[in-house]
């Protein structure tokens, strides 16, 4: 299979760890097969983030948990890879998500050449 034979999802707290996170977001996108963003966040406030970053993506969370979201990801998805990019907040999630593996942002930053951000997501740099 292909080595972009994966699903990719971010959380918004990934995101906001990152200097340039749409910029990231669309590198991942290239490839990636399917990638979307993930958040225990009210699905209000979620998607008007997402919108105003203007992320294009082929998934959200909705009005489910991530660890809901994933299992019903792994079930729509048929690809090789399931990722999970998270913060220490949520490096527990995918314990109790079969097939999926968590990767912290600072890590996924480092293989893909990614800038981590030194300001909060309501700083210059968010999107």
């Amino acid at each position: 299979m292909p080595s972009d034979d994966l699903t990719l999802a971010f959380s918004l707290q990934a995101l906001e760890k990152l200097a340039r996170p749409k910029r990231a977001f669309e590198d991942a996108a290239t490839w990636t097969s399917h990638i979307g963003i993930v958040s225990s966040e009210s699905s209000f406030i979620e998607r008007r983030r997402v919108r105003e970053a203007g992320y294009q993506q082929d998934f959200l969370s909705g009005p489910r948990s991530i660890e809901e979201t994933l299992s019903s990801l792994r079930n729509h998805f048929e690809t090789e890879r399931y990722v999970f990019v998270g913060t220490d907040e949520t490096d527990g999630v995918v314990e109790t998500v079969p097939d999926w593996t968590f990767q912290s942002v600072t890590d996924a930053a480092t293989a893909a050449d990614w800038r981590l951000g030194t300001t909060s997501a309501t700083g210059d740099d968010w999107p």
